[in-house]
């Protein structure tokens, strides 16, 4: 299952070198959705709240949102350790209304200026 994890450049950064630990996640599971939003409008939607979560933590300078692709196993517990294999991609946002992705193979040449 997609989750959404609002980050900050150091979490970004720590998982490009190793496994880290996350406590918290949004899937569009979590939400009550009306039956006229079709799945990718929810993932959107879902993404965008991270991007405003991660505007937060990251004192409103910006957002980065991890998107990542769990196990049923990892889903089952409140917190779990996540590889960068399991990176969708990473998605940016200046202002927690439009976002820019990033394939995963990108972020290495990216982190850098979101660290500074």
């Amino acid at each position: 299952m997609r989750v959404y994890i609002a980050a900050t450049p150091q979490q970004v950064n720590s998982l490009l070198a190793a496994p880290i630990q996350v406590d918290e996640y949004l899937t569009p599971g979590q939400f009550n959705f009306d039956n006229s939003v079709d799945p990718e409008e929810q993932e959107h939607l879902i993404s965008l709240l991270a991007a405003e979560d991660a505007l937060e933590l990251n004192g409103g300078r910006f957002g980065l949102v991890i998107a990542a692709d769990l196990d049923d196993a990892q889903l089952e517990s409140e917190s779990f350790t996540l590889k960068f294999e399991q990176v969708a991609s990473i998605l940016y946002s200046s202002d927690g209304e439009t976002l820019s992705w990033f394939a995963p193979e990108e972020i290495q040449y990216q982190i850098e200026g979101w660290l500074q």
